[in-house]
């Protein structure tokens, strides 16, 4: 649960309350990991966008259950430890949002398949995709601040948001060609593709946004 930091000059502890302690778990890389992975999972969907969706994406799922086990993993730690680095609600909530972001990419990788879309015959998917990417890779690199560079965490996390924004604004864009075609079921398959697209821009959002809010508890 946690553990003693010896004094600096090897003298004994004068007591439970003399001791100084330190978390024995370190939840900044545990968010860290996770970050990173859901990055990773954001990029194989680009990537099997742009390959066109031919085959199943296993890449996307494997990512997805990986991130699951680290925040599954983040969770027990938090239960067990005494000692965390700042609030334990919000490492949790911040696990538990981040795990919502690859889950999105998951889910449009379902859409797709289940439609039987072709990216290719509507490339906005793809550069939907790549405003994702792009908002998770600013995610990461503010989880990567988060510990001792609080300030560049918040622009990072800023710049998240700033990128939902824009994908709002290509999702309009995109409906607004989508309606000018004759296919009345191709339009309604590939809306919900777009909407998942616009479901994973906004949980991005609000990891941004949990982000921006932890970091102001902690200074």
């Amino acid at each position: 649960m946690y553990r003693l930091k010896k004094p600096p000059d090897g003298s004994k502890s004068k007591g439970l309350f003399g001791a100084i302690f330190v978390p024995s778990v370190d939840f900044y890389a545990m968010l860290n990991r996770q970050a990173d992975k859901t990055l990773e999972g954001m990029k194989a969907l680009e990537v099997w966008l742009r390959e066109d969706g031919e085959e199943r994406c296993e890449t996307v799922r494997e990512l997805e259950r990986q991130a699951d086990d680290l925040k599954l993993e983040l969770g027990k730690r938090l239960q067990e430890s005494f000692i965390t680095p700042f609030d334990r609600e919000d490492i949790y909530d911040l696990s538990a949002r981040l795990d919502e972001v690859i889950n999105s990419a998951k889910a449009t990788v379902r859409e797709i398949e289940a439609f039987g879309i072709k990216p290719g015959d509507h490339p906005i998917i793809c550069e939907m995709a790549g405003i994702l990417v792009r908002g998770t890779e600013c995610l990461a690199l503010s989880f990567r601040a988060l510990k001792d560079r609080r300030e560049e965490a918040n622009e990072h996390a800023r710049a998240a948001r700033k990128l939902e924004n824009q994908l709002t604004k290509t999702y309009r864009q995109a409906m607004q060609v989508l309606f000018t075609l004759d296919d009345v079921k191709e339009i309604l398959r590939v809306r919900e593709v777009y909407k998942s697209l616009l479901a994973g821009a906004e949980r991005i959002d609000v990891v941004g946004e949990k982000l921006a809010h932890a970091i102001v508890k902690m200074e």
